[in-house]
């Protein structure tokens, strides 16, 4: 990843500061952040430019790419709205410490943590997330605003819905499908499909919440 221009990163809380570290190691200029009131809960080591209100006056001001740095799925799909609509342009983040097969893609505003492994042929979506050390095995599709959360391992030609949550150190076996906005819990084994909207959890993943047809 390389973005010739300074880049705003949306957030700034714990999840932003990593964003902003993989950025700088991709070489981006990170010329500050906004969030929603202004404020930081977190050192982020940028400056606050102010609020998310200000965001198309601010790219005016300075020409820059925007990065989304919140980790809450739904958030992050409102935030990659209003960068649209306010004429702003996504860029994305693959740290230089992870693995990218040169025939995966990985889609604007997606970020790719250290330690990762994104395989052949799969497909990363728009403002999604695999986070530290996951492992995306061969042809799985990734939806937007998908979180793939810190040592999941997937198997090959799995694929997850949009906004759909895969929680720590999770287990998906091959061609199963995690529909939108699902949430697999931490540590589960997931070895048949889940619904949309479902919760699932434990070994094998069952549901506690959603989708009563996933018993």
């Amino acid at each position: 990843m390389s973005s010739p221009r300074p880049v705003i990163v949306l957030g700034a809380g714990g999840h932003a500061l990593v964003c902003i570290e993989v950025l700088r190691s991709c070489g981006v200029d990170v010329i500050g952040s906004l969030s929603k009131d202004g404020q930081s809960t977190t050192e982020l080591g940028v400056p606050m430019l102010g609020t998310t209100d200000d965001l198309e006056r601010i790219l005016a001001e300075h020409g820059a790419g925007v990065f989304v740095g919140v980790g809450n799925n739904r958030t992050r799909q409102e935030l990659t709205h209003l960068v649209d609509s306010a004429g702003g342009s996504l860029v994305d983040a693959v740290s230089p410490h992870a693995i990218v097969s040169p025939t995966a893609t990985v889609e604007r505003g997606a970020l790719i943590m250290p330690g990762a492994v994104v395989n052949a042929r799969a497909n990363i979506g728009v403002a999604a997330i695999v986070n530290t050390r996951a492992a995306v095995d061969h042809e799985c599709s990734i939806g937007a605003w998908a979180h793939i959360g810190p040592g999941v391992a997937m198997a090959g030609n799995v694929e997850i819905g949009d906004g759909a949550l895969v929680g720590v150190g999770a287990c998906v076996t091959p061609g199963r499908t995690i529909g939108a906005w699902s949430i697999v819990g931490a540590g589960s084994a997931v070895v048949r499909d889940v619904p949309s909207g479902a919760t699932v959890a434990g070994v094998p993943a069952k549901t506690t919440y959603g989708s009563a047809l996933y018993r």
